[in-house]
């Protein structure tokens, strides 16, 4: 589990979700959670007058929440900060490797290439550490949320990601739910029919895949409640099937570099364009656990 959760809020329904997220994780496992609230320059260039009063404005808002929240849920914000800039930039230099950054998002309706360019997306991307985009709710359905879904695929990311899901189970008291999914060799070659033998042995190959993960979690974390499943299926919807009623799914970044930072993965971004739930993004920088760092994915 991270050292650090960083709650980005600006007193939106989007913000409200995030930090209501990080609440549940705090009364779960003791994650003590930092505010960062940002009021971005550039929508007051040449009128520092306006900006004036929109920085005096929002820290009161941020002083009056911080202050609901020592009564209602006291010892779980350890600091409250507001920052003037560009939110994109000051919230990427606190994603470190030793920290979660948790950003909420509205209900989405419409196009789903829309929420490419959305924060919650941008983050995910330049963060080195982990990003959780938490969906807006109702409170009923976030409450009933329960377990930890991780997607693996054998890579290093998704050894990173199961280590770092794994953690997180273990502090929350949750069970956790290890998904790998594949598609059967030249399934979108209609005219190309794999023999059934070799398609028998890729799946037996993954499945033996899937329970070394399996055994290896359970050796580092002999109290955690594990089992795993593996779908003959897409990865997105395999996944956003498997995490509808988690209360955290996690998947890794590959960690691209340049231009192609402005897209995840396409198994990441997917997820991130479609949730299905609170949705924590590995970075390739995440810190994890020594002793979780060992979890081995077979070959």
């Amino acid at each position: 589990m991270p050292a650090r959760t960083v709650v980005c809020w600006n007193g939106s329904e989007a913000a409200e979700a995030a930090l209501t997220w990080a609440l549940r994780r705090f009364r779960a496992s003791g994650a003590a959670i930092a505010i960062v609230d940002v009021v971005e320059y550039a929508l007051y260039l040449g009128d520092s007058a306006a900006l004036d009063r929109a920085r005096s404005q929002e820290q009161d808002r941020l002083d009056a929440r911080t202050g609901e929240l020592d009564g209602s849920d006291p010892g779980a914000v350890v600091s409250a900060e507001l920052l003037v800039g560009d939110p994109l930039e000051l919230l990427t230099a606190r994603a470190d490797g030793e920290t979660l950054l948790v950003v909420g998002t509205r209900h989405r309706i419409g196009p789903r290439v829309r929420y490419g360019w959305s924060l919650g997306s941008r983050l995910a991307t330049a963060a080195a550490g982990a990003v959780a985009v938490v969906p807006v709710e109702e409170d009923e359905a976030a409450a009933e949320r329960q377990g930890v879904v991780v997607g693996v695929d054998g890579s290093e990311t998704g050894r990173r990601a199961l280590a770092f899901a794994a953690a997180e189970a273990e502090k929350l008291g949750a069970s956790l739910t290890i998904v790998h999914c594949w598609v059967a060799p030249l399934a979108e070659q209609p005219l190309v029919v794999p023999d059934d033998e070799f398609v028998t042995s890729q799946e037996s190959e993954r499945r033996d895949l899937l329970d070394d993960h399996e055994r290896t979690v359970r050796d580092a974390h002999p109290g955690l409640a594990v089992h795993s499943v593996l779908l003959r299926q897409n990865p997105i919807s395999g996944l956003r099937l498997e995490s509808e009623h988690a209360e955290m799914l996690v998947v890794g970044s590959r960690g691209l570099t340049g231009w192609k930072r402005t897209w995840l993965g396409s198994v990441s971004h997917g997820l991130i364009l479609d949730l299905a739930a609170p949705t924590v993004v590995v970075g390739d920088g995440t810190v994890v656990p020594a002793a979780r760092a060992r979890v081995t994915l077979g070959a």
